[in-house]
């Protein structure tokens, strides 16, 4: 007889690291994170729902790490978990970041940041970033208006992206 562990492939632990990484993502995030098992996917998330370990909000299709989280669920976390699963082919490492960066990232020889400018935090965005001195990583921003694009002045921005609410993500160069 195979132990829960054997069955699941350690799927559980890197479930768990991911939600409390996190916070809080989507239920359709963490299937596309296992494509290959999504069956066996949803059964341990049940079982892990049940068991008090994660908590899914049926209502939002939000897993998270503990009920406040579901109450107040990060966008930016959301969105940057969106464009971190363009990459997923080629992520070696990937964990979340401190504000204002919501997610770092390793892809084969490169390293991501990931910024969320909400609608009018332009500026406050560009002050925060002048204090952080520029690294060698790519930065990858996500606006939720193509129109906030001229107001972000932050060093080594690679690419703006928009992730639209059904987590498609577009791309373009910075002007």
């Amino acid at each position: 007889m195979k132990t829960r562990n054997q069955i699941y492939n350690g799927e559980g632990a890197e479930l768990l690291r991911i939600i409390t990484t996190y916070h809080t993502l989507l239920y359709e995030q963490v299937l596309q994170l296992f494509p290959k098992n999504s069956d066996s996917m949803k059964s341990l998330i049940t079982s892990m729902v049940k068991q008090g370990r994660i908590y899914h909000d049926t209502d939002s299709g939000i897993l998270c790490d503990s009920p406040e989280s579901a109450s107040n669920p990060d966008c930016g976390v959301i969105a940057a978990f969106w464009v971190l699963l363009d990459f997923k082919k080629a992520i070696i490492y990937h964990t979340s970041g401190t504000f204002p960066i919501k997610l770092h990232f390793f892809a084969q020889d490169e390293s991501y940041e990931i910024i969320y400018v909400g609608l009018n935090e332009e500026d406050l965005l560009n002050h925060v970033m002048e204090s952080i001195p520029v690294t060698d990583a790519n930065r990858l921003v996500i606006l939720e208006s193509e129109s906030q694009a001229p107001k972000v002045r932050i060093e080594g921005v690679v690419a703006f992206c928009i992730v639209d609410s059904g987590g498609a993500v577009s791309y373009y160069q910075k002007k």
